[in-house]
């Protein structure tokens, strides 16, 4: 009998966890871009209308649409505060590269009198290669089905 028990709890806090994702959907504010992969794996990237228990409404460029709950697998939301973190992170990270990599190019160039001249545009170069990390969009998830 315990095992029923604990087998329902189980059952019961699955269910309330799926709950509880989906109204991250519903606290979503109105236009705001988001990503929907569902179940036959196409992605969606659409501005939020919004959603109800059993369904998400979203605007693409020839009209709205509804799209069930039970054909959703994902649902992300654009973060553009992420898109200046991971950008500079990026960035820092592509300098700190081309530092090394010209410095690695001539490490003897100092003691013969020309100095570190390839570290400069190594850090150019690998800071404007990291600054790519500015370009995409991240998205994070809101939901994900089981």
């Amino acid at each position: 009998m315990k095992t029923v028990k604990l087998v329902f709890l189980l059952l019961l806090s699955a269910g309330a966890a799926c709950a509880a994702e989906w109204e991250a959907i519903q606290r979503i504010p109105p236009d705001q871009r988001i990503e929907v992969t569902t179940r036959n794996g196409t992605r969606l990237h659409a501005a939020f209308v919004s959603a109800t228990g059993e369904a998400l409404v979203v605007r693409e460029k020839p009209g709205e649409r509804s799209i069930a709950r039970t054909e959703i697998r994902q649902v992300r939301v654009a973060d553009p505060a992420r898109r200046v973190r991971r950008g500079l992170i990026r960035t820092a990270v592509g300098a700190g590269v081309g530092v090394a990599l010209g410095w690695a190019i001539c490490p003897h160039c100092a003691s013969e009198g020309s100095g570190y001249k390839f570290v400069g545009p190594g850090l150019a170069i690998g800071a404007g290669l990291g600054a790519l990390g500015f370009l995409p969009v991240p998205y994070r998830t809101v939901y994900k089905s089981k």
